[in-house]
């Protein structure tokens, strides 16, 4: 299997394994961050384990991050001009207006399979020349379409990991912390 097809195959896979995670995460738990960041017995490594922001805010991270950079990324290796950063909707505006709508966990996994499913459009819609060609004036300096998708897998699994965390190990770890 080329990579082009792999790296397709794995944007849908993944973001299968992102909605059973957040799917785990109790629906009363979505938004509250876990407060073992600032748990007095907590150490360090314990104070970082599950991040700062809640399973949903992970979750917008990632629709956001590929509405706004992942897509038209791709959509520059097929022709169309980068939207200037300066341009781009500040993630911080777009989760406070969000949080006004408050918690719609299927609205957004929607979204989140809609931009993945539009990525693999525009991946198949490549050539293998285009996919592994350089481009320069990326968001990433000079970089391959390849790179691109690789690197939105790597941030799913980095954020990903997060839910995980906050599903699988929030009252473990909790306990834990509160038996010192």
């Amino acid at each position: 299997m080329n990579s082009k097809d792999f790296l397709a195959k794995q944007l849908a896979e993944t973001a299968q394994s992102i909605e059973w995670a957040i799917n785990l995460v109790h629906v009363d738990r979505l938004l509250e961050i876990a407060p073992h960041s600032v748990h007095p017995k907590a150490d360090e490594t314990l104070k970082k384990y599950f991040g700062l922001w809640s399973a949903y805010r992970l979750l917008f991270h990632l629709v956001h991050y590929e509405e706004n950079w992942a897509v038209p990324g791709l959509k520059h290796w097929l022709g169309d001009a980068l939207p200037p950063k300066n341009e781009m909707k500040n993630e911080e505006e777009m989760w406070k207006k969000e949080l006004l709508k408050g918690v719609d966990l299927k609205s957004m996994l929607n979204r989140f399979h809609s931009v993945r499913e539009k990525q693999i459009e525009l991946i198949n819609k490549m050539q293998n020349k285009t996919w592994t060609e350089k481009t320069t004036n990326t968001y990433w300096g000079e970089a391959t379409a390849e790179f691109s998708v690789s690197k939105t897998i790597q941030h799913t699994f980095e954020h990903g990991n997060k839910i995980m965390r906050i599903a699988l190990h929030w009252d473990r770890l909790l306990n834990y912390l509160n038996q010192k």
